[in-house]
């Protein structure tokens, strides 16, 4: 019998080609260093209840689709898009702006706020700190292309698994996902005369790339079990990436860190929220269910359309910011070639960035040009 995504039933029925260390419920080991448990490879060593393990599991996550609130035509996306409705609180944890490593410090957003003099409000984005008004007299304190999305930092997770252990009575049996679309494979460097190299294998194995997946609206996960811990299980084979989902057994909480977002959402109890807004270790903002994730600063939104309005009618724009310039220019439809939109960014640092296409000379112009100069603006400090 094929196994259907979500079928609970025949999990345990239908195997994956055998393992040493797959237990009898077709869960596998994931190796890692930031395991909580070291994985042995010695073929007479199983996995434990409480090792992290790749799952079949997939209907566990059914509950997580079923109160995810479904997006709006022309509204934008929620709290509740990415974190299931129903909890009595919301929070979101701030990805640090720079994270050390490679000659740099770790620099949180509170940071960024001093330095521009805009205050790190509840709403804030990171654009909103980031490119103030006018340019602050002193450099900018970070380098780079501002928060990662779609992770946690490493510390930052483990900090949130020690508060969490504490909001669940089934700290040891949690479930993660790991979006599917991380490619992790990858080719290893070689001396200059050597042979070619040879690919890095995927360090997912095949029968979970190709097994069932958690699939939500937009999104479709790879699932793996573990004790609270274990949302940063996936951090060595993944060069630092932290599950993308985590919840307990219990359903007490719910841990998001949607591919896009800058931040990592969570939702449980009111005493849960109030740990992780008091934990020093964590830079968090208090959310509502309703608060749409992301938003343009309105004094960028006019910088936008008034420079689309100088595109439309010139067919050519510079946006001028405290942080960089975008220009913007128009190639018209020739016999032999469609119009194009092209967006040029240029930080103050020099560094560069550029974009183009087709675009169709209708209604949809000018909609398609505020959505590329908006969302190169914002891109000359990462988010």
């Amino acid at each position: 019998m094929a196994h259907r995504p979500g079928d609970q039933g025949t999990c345990r029925a239908v195997a994956w080609p055998h393992h040493p260390c797959e237990d009898g419920l077709g869960r596998r080991p994931i190796r890692g260093k930031r395991s909580p448990q070291r994985w042995c490879n010695d073929p007479g060593v199983e996995a434990t209840p409480t090792a992290p393990a790749w799952s079949r599991d997939v209907g566990r996550a059914d509950w997580i689709g079923e109160r995810l609130t479904p997006q709006k035509l022309r509204s934008p996306l929620t709290v509740t898009s990415v974190v299931p409705a129903g909890f009595e609180a919301y929070t979101r944890i701030l990805h640090p702006a720079q994270e050390p490593g490679h000659g740099h410090r770790l620099l949180r957003w509170r940071e960024i706020s001093a330095w521009s003099g805009v205050p790190l409000s509840a709403d804030a984005q990171f654009h909103t700190i980031a490119l103030p008004p006018e340019r602050p007299a002193g450099p900018a304190p970070w380098r780079g292309q501002g928060p990662h999305e779609g992770r946690l930092y490493l510390p930052d997770a483990e900090a949130l698994a020690q508060v969490l252990r504490g909001f669940t009575t089934t700290p040891e049996e949690c479930f993660f996902g790991l979006w599917d679309g991380y490619g992790f494979s990858g080719v290893s460097l070689t001396s200059p005369g050597s042979p070619p190299a040879m690919p890095l294998p995927d360090p997912v194995p095949v029968e979970v790339r190709q097994g069932p997946l958690v699939r939500l609206p937009d999104r479709e996960y790879l699932l793996y079990t573990g004790p609270v811990e274990a949302i940063t299980a996936t951090a060595e084979i993944g060069h630092g990436q932290t599950a993308n989902l985590a919840w307990p057994a219990d359903r007490a909480w719910c841990v998001a860190s949607e591919l896009d977002l800058t931040c990592t959402y969570v939702g449980g109890s009111v005493a849960l929220v109030e740990r992780i807004l008091a934990d020093e270790r964590l830079e968090a903002l208090p959310a509502d269910a309703d608060d749409p994730l992301t938003h343009v600063e309105p004094s960028i939104a006019e910088l936008v359309e008034r420079a689309v309005d100088e595109l439309l009618n010139s067919g050519h724009a510079v946006v001028t910011t405290s942080m960089g310039d975008v220009e913007a220019w128009l190639e018209r439809p020739t016999r032999w070639r469609a119009g194009a939109l092209r967006v040029r960014a240029e930080r103050d640092d020099r560094s560069r960035g550029g974009s183009g296409g087709p675009v169709h000379y209708q209604q949809d112009l000018r909609r398609e040009a505020v959505f590329r100069l908006t969302g190169a603006v914002i891109g000359l400090v990462g988010g």
